[in-house]
């Protein structure tokens, strides 16, 4: 049976510090300390320094829950992404935070693993801590629904990379469609004419665009869409080296892919190798994002560029912009993919 022990500590317990203590210390008043605090821009950089130094050696620390409790705003963002692993979702937070440091706010991110369950979940906690705003790429088969209670509560949401709800809230992404349309031209003008498409068999607007882009741009040169060259896989390295295994293996090959991301089409090329193919030379292969792997893959593999740093910083701008008008009609800011030409094409480094 357990029992209670009561603690051998007989010292004085030293007492809290407080604004009072840091002020005298400071030589300033109670609400220069407090303002220093909420990080206002109203207190001169030598007397924050000051400030700042007081604070430190009298070991004070402000208590931010608590003031909280007492404003209206909570000075975080919700970012709530499908994957943790896709290193696209690095660079828009990166770009998120560069946006929301500057105003004092804190980004707390949770990943929803393509789960409608949890993104639900994630979503009531994140109103229940009173996050000042929302920026979310949705889990598949997310429904403009998905936001009603967000939008109930007053709380600003802006879609990234994927658009579910283009009615009522902000997005920013890259042009998906003419993107791939841009990539699929580009092995078309290598002479390839048996071109297949390795999408992702995660239904979002991302894949579906991707796939239209590619059909434009055979049907702009006068081909028909072949759906024997036309599959899906998800979107990790050994599901997509299985996938592009069938394709490869089928009587009449496709001499290039069109790959869903830089994932997707790092496992063509490992299929490829198993295959004793060289891509770029036997097989062309291209990607989406531009992810740091791209460049440092054998062979460096051509992608489209999607700045996804930049998507980022764009939906931190909405998000803002969002924050101190939130009857303003929802905006867009779409960015451009840009093609990166590298040996996996058989061409040579560089953006065209």
């Amino acid at each position: 049976m357990g029992r209670m022990v009561s603690s051998s500590f007989s010292g004085t317990r030293t007492p809290m510090t407080t604004l009072k203590d840091v002020a005298r210390v400071a030589g300033v008043s109670r609400a220069t300390v407090s303002l220093v605090c909420r990080n206002s821009p109203l207190v001169a950089a030598k007397t924050r320094a000051r400030v700042e130094q007081a604070m430190a050696e009298v070991g004070y620390v402000y208590n931010r829950s608590a003031a909280n409790l007492r404003s209206s705003r909570t000075d975080t963002i919700g970012l709530v992404i499908p994957e943790i692993a896709n290193p696209v979702y690095a660079e828009i937070l990166q770009g998120i935070e560069e946006c929301m440091a500057p105003l004092g706010k804190q980004v707390v991110m949770a990943s929803t693993s393509e789960s409608l369950e949890v993104q639900d979940r994630i979503l009531q906690r994140m109103l229940e801590m009173r996050v000042d705003g929302l920026i979310i790429s949705a889990a598949t088969g997310s429904a403009p629904s998905t936001f009603d209670a967000c939008i109930r509560a007053g709380v600003p949401v802006v879609q990234v990379l994927r658009s579910v709800d283009s009615a009522r809230l902000d997005y920013a992404g890259t042009d998906n469609r003419a993107g791939a349309g841009r990539a699929t031209r580009h092995l078309l003008s290598l002479g390839h004419t048996r071109l297949a498409f390795l999408g992702s068999s995660v239904a979002t607007s991302v894949s579906h665009d991707r796939y239209l882009g590619y059909c434009d741009a055979l049907q702009a040169k006068g081909l028909s869409v072949d759906q024997e060259l036309v599959a899906s896989c998800l979107p990790k390295i050994g599901d997509a080296a299985a996938a592009a295994h069938r394709l490869l293996s089928s009587a009449n090959p496709p001499t290039a892919l069109v790959c869903f991301n830089d994932i997707v089409a790092f496992g063509v090329t490992m299929a490829l190798y198993e295959r004793g193919q060289e891509p770029g030379r036997d097989v062309g292969v291209i990607g989406f994002d531009n992810i740091e792997w791209a460049e440092n893959w054998r062979p460096a593999l051509s992608t489209m560029s999607i700045s996804a740093l930049e998507i980022g910083r764009h939906a931190g701008e909405l998000l803002s912009r969002r924050l101190q008008d939130k009857e303003e009609a929802p905006q867009r800011m779409i960015s451009e993919a840009t093609l990166i030409e590298r040996r996996s094409t058989g061409g040579l480094a560089g953006p065209r």
